[in-house]
């Protein structure tokens, strides 16, 4: 079943195409991840499903009657005016224990994010069009809104830069590129396979394509010399001037069909040249052989006014490990890099390896100048060695138009980029991310994973991004306890681990009832025999018995 379908939708501002001839179906029941890098257009289409904007050209057309619409925006300060004694809205609140409405003004970023999604999500409209719900969510609040998405009856159409979230939820991904808009069956994971697969196609068929181009022209050049050749015959004296007339002139006509019929097939069926992989890579100057230590923590401490953050740390990092920090917000993950850079004072011994040089990336990148154009940041004393540079800043998203732009006028995402190119310069033997695909858009975060996959150093990150810890991390520090862990496990592993921990806990926990309940009635039973009652020995034994199970258990 339909809900609707979007024909040839076209939006522009201006002269600026932002849509061109959009067209797809939108099954009924279905969630729909709509992706594309900053600007491409995909609130833009939101907004015309909502019928917020009308489009220059094209349509949506509903299947039967007009479905209700539920649009959540990015951002938005008002809440507006919510039923919070609904049904629906009680169990949200509930669940993501989300304040009430008066507390909206000053409630932080995830809270807000919750209030509103619990008004959005317990309108119960037909279609649900939402622009990056998953901002500023914790973990627990994601995974609600992941099961709430997928139980419910709804059309949902999202627009996000979690890539975790989109893979678990997602039926169908629409890729907004140039303007256009290409449909994947499929959730994040599948679409990027898929897409990969499809641009491999492209790459052998245009390379065939070309081969048959380069036959054809060979075969046109060649049968080019023999005309040339009876033409230069055809004027010399002697009696076979007519046959080497029409010798040039067959010649010629052969050339002529065989150009005709290229360029009729290329004109049906041209397949142009994939755009190129681009990519940069880091050179570490300190070579440092993987499993030689680059730092280490013995015994230690840190509190701030008495309050003790983690204590009785220790643990060591080898060189070319990758390691996820993880633990919930306020846990201590920011604390430990400005440590390890020296910012933060500590109880205990903190050892780095001499001559070693560390890059650090904060969350908001303020360390850059802010005066200071993006050329002149980077400039060399040679012109080589400039033009390696500006290749290497366009492999990372970078155009003509940021050559002469102060750091300070770049997004946060582009500052991010510089940075990363800054550590790829000096190369720097560690580095420490401090949620590094903050402010990244989709195809950004996938070049920085890229980039990072070249990196030959140590790195240690902190990311709320579960898909680029997935990819990124071999290791764990677990931030928990008011200590830190460091496992030898990827985040899968340790969840999956933890997840049999506690089925494990809670078996014995049943098991300790079951034989405490054996217990209290053999007990009974006991209290009203006496030592020479034939019963009381065999049930003194299995009152012994049940006791030893218990020890056990505890």
């Amino acid at each position: 079943m339909l809900l609707g379908t979007i024909k040839h939708l076209t939006y522009s501002i201006g002269d600026t195409v932002i849509l061109n001839k959009l067209s797809a179906e939108l099954p009924e029941g279905s969630c729909i991840a709509v992706v594309g890098a900053n600007g491409a257009g995909k609130s833009t289409l939101l907004s015309l499903l909502a019928e917020e904007i009308m489009p220059v050209s094209g349509s949506v057309d509903w299947i039967g009657k007009k479905p209700s619409i539920t649009y959540f925006k990015q951002e938005q300060r008002v809440l507006g005016n919510v039923d919070w004694n609904g049904t629906d809205t009680a169990m949200y609140r509930s669940k993501w224990h989300v304040p009430k409405q008066a507390e909206y003004t000053f409630a932080s970023g995830g809270e807000r994010m919750k209030m509103r999604l619990a008004a959005a999500l317990s309108e119960g409209s037909d279609l649900v069009l939402l622009d990056e719900p998953t901002n500023h969510l914790d973990r627990e609040s994601l995974e609600e809104l992941i099961n709430v998405i997928n139980e419910g009856k709804a059309t949902y159409m999202i627009v996000s830069h979690d890539r975790h979230f989109i893979d678990k939820t997602a039926d169908f991904v629409f890729e907004i590129e140039h303007g256009k808009l290409t449909v994947y069956a499929g959730n994040y994971s599948v679409y990027r396979n898929k897409k990969s697969m499809d641009r491999e196609i492209q790459v052998a068929h245009y390379e065939q394509q070309q081969r048959n181009i380069a036959r054809i022209e060979g075969q046109m050049a060649q049968l080019g010399e023999w005309s040339a050749k009876a033409h230069a015959n055809s004027t010399k004296k002697g009696g076979a001037k007519e046959y080497w007339r029409m010798k040039a002139k067959k010649k010629d006509i052969q050339i002529r069909s065989k150009r005709t019929r290229l360029e009729a097939e290329l004109a049906k069926d041209r397949i142009d040249k994939p755009e190129e992989e681009i990519g940069v890579e880091f050179d570490v100057k300190g070579k440092r052989k993987k499993g030689h230590r680059v730092l280490e923590l013995k015994d230690v401490r840190k509190a701030f006014n008495g309050n003790e953050l983690f204590k009785n740390v220790s643990f060591t990092v080898q060189a070319g490990e990758r390691i996820a920090l993880i633990g919930p917000n306020g846990s201590g993950k920011s604390t430990l890099f400005k440590m390890l850079m020296g910012e933060e004072k500590y109880n205990g011994e903190l050892w780095l390896t001499n001559g070693m040089t560390i890059g650090y990336m904060s969350q908001t990148v303020l360390d850059l100048p802010d005066d200071v154009t993006l050329s002149d940041y980077f400039h060399t004393a040679t012109f080589e060695d400039q033009g390696m540079i500006r290749i290497q800043l366009t492999n990372l998203g970078f155009e003509e138009k940021h050559w002469q732009l102060r750091l300070g006028e770049l997004s946060q995402g582009e500052r991010v980029k510089v940075k990363l190119m800054q550590f790829i310069l000096e190369g720097t033997d560690v580095l420490l991310l401090d949620e590094p695909t903050n402010h990244l858009d989709l195809p950004s975060r996938e070049e920085m994973e890229k980039t990072l996959a070249t990196f030959p150093g140590t790195l240690l990150f902190a990311s709320h991004d579960r898909y680029f810890t997935e990819r990124m991390a071999t290791g764990l520090l677990v931030f928990e306890n008011e200590n830190i862990r460091k496992l030898p496990l990827t985040l899968n592993e340790w969840e999956g681990r933890k997840a049999a921990t506690a089925q494990s806990s809670s078996s014995i926990a049943e098991e300790r009832l079951r034989i405490e309940t054996e217990l209290q009635a053999v007990l009974g039973k006991l209290s009203m025999l006496k030592s020479g009652d034939p019963s009381y020995s065999k049930l003194d034994q299995e009152f012994n018995a049940l006791s030893r199970k218990m020890r056990e258990l505890m």
